[in-house]
């Protein structure tokens, strides 16, 4: 029996052995490609290597930023990324900010249709009840003197009131409603891995929609209750209250036109420049729409 031990411990250490002059064998052929890969490189020029290089790098795929991170980014990063001409920051600006281009023909962000319709619906509500606050006893008085003619300069006051104040109802219900961008904050925690400051977002979003339809079911219903009153007690004045809601409501829908033209120049004329003494010049574009 120990015979037999013997010769099969002295075989065991022959395959120990083989094994170890494999590695080693292995190893020195690493060695041996290393080499060779110097070798082949050895004899390119630096420029031939630049090339190669610059190849390999282009193949990775470069981050598409959507319009809305253009328009969100600091000034240094904005004149290395946005390239975009005139006419696509221009368009960019109104599919997100004009009432009617942002509520039917931009379908591809990120914010509910249902909030879209309800906040579309509610300002024009909101810009009828507007007027009949502003409609006062002498601007009634001087209907029923001019026969019920309707008289343009007499409305000026009552139609840039119901205008302003539609406006900062408009920016707060933005403030409430809109949810694009807590959706790149997610995607950027994603990105991050930080999974708890997403649970806080998704908590911000649900409170923040939670008070936007509060707040536009409780005013929509007095809207209504103040609109049906005046047109019932006050006939005769009903064609002068629907002209200047429209002449109102067409007032929001053109002026974001001018004033995002506006802006939309001063954010190319700043990051064309690329000195830092027209960062003032970006700040101020990016607060002329004013939500």
């Amino acid at each position: 029996m120990n015979k037999k031990k013997i010769i099969s411990y002295s075989k065991n250490k022959k395959k120990i052995d083989k094994k170890i002059n494999i590695y080693s064998n292995t190893g020195s052929k690493y060695k041996i490609f290393d080499k060779i890969q110097n070798n082949k490189f050895s004899g390119i020029k630096k420029k031939d290597l630049f090339k190669i290089n610059k190849k390999r790098t282009e193949k990775i795929p470069k981050r598409e930023y959507s319009d809305y991170e253009l328009n969100e980014l600091e000034y240094e990063e904005a004149i290395k990324l946005d390239k975009r001409s005139f006419c696509k920051i221009y368009l960019a600006k109104l599919q997100r900010e004009h009432l009617i281009i942002f509520t039917f023909f931009n379908c591809n962000d990120y914010n509910l249709l249902s909030v879209k319709i309800s906040r579309f619906i509610f300002l024009i509500v909101g810009d009828m009840a507007l007027n009949v606050f502003f409609f006062s006893d002498d601007s009634m008085h001087k209907l029923f003197l001019n026969y019920g003619k309707y008289d343009f300069i007499q409305q000026i006051p009552q139609i840039t009131y119901s205008t302003v104040i539609s406006q900062i109802i408009e920016v707060f219900l933005c403030f409430l409603s809109l949810t694009d961008k807590y959706i790149y904050q997610i995607k950027s925690s994603l990105i991050e891995g930080n999974i708890n400051n997403i649970q806080k977002i998704i908590k911000c979003i649900r409170i923040k929609l939670i008070i936007y339809f509060i707040f536009i079911f409780l005013f929509f219903g007095i809207y209504l209750y103040i609109i049906s009153i005046f047109c019932g007690v006050y006939r005769n004045t009903q064609i002068a209250f629907i002209k200047d809601t429209i002449i109102s409501f067409s007032i929001c829908l053109i002026y974001p036109l001018i004033f995002y033209f506006f802006s939309v120049c001063l954010r190319i004329c700043s990051l064309r420049g690329s000195k830092k003494r027209y960062k003032c010049l970006y700040n101020f574009s990016y607060i002329i729409p004013f939500c």
